[in-house]
């Protein structure tokens, strides 16, 4: 199985922008990059190629949007505990923030 690319982290933006904010981003980092000419640059460009086209289509983000809520879940259904719930794990009960 194809290892999972988060676009949103791609791009640096969180999963709930807007449409406006993802091109900018894209913009921004696809100027830079293009100011540099090197391999890892081009990788990158394409990329950031894949993301844009990807969340920028209603259709194609609401099908990446289904995949990346099953993979943030873990794939089995079950939600991994967030990063707070992490350290009280970690921490035990003596920490519990409650």
């Amino acid at each position: 199985m194809a290892k999972f690319k988060d676009l949103y982290r791609v791009l640096g933006v969180p999963p709930r922008s807007h449409f406006r904010d993802i091109e900018e981003s894209y913009w921004e980092q696809a100027h830079a990059l293009r100011l540099q000419p090197t391999r890892k640059a081009a990788q990158r460009l394409k990329t950031l190629n894949e993301a844009y086209e990807t969340l920028s289509s209603p259709q194609k983000r609401a099908a990446y949007d289904a995949r990346w809520r099953q993979h943030d879940e873990g794939g089995d259904g079950r939600a991994r505990p967030g990063m707070l719930q992490s350290f009280v794990n970690l921490l035990g009960k003596a920490f519990r923030p409650d």
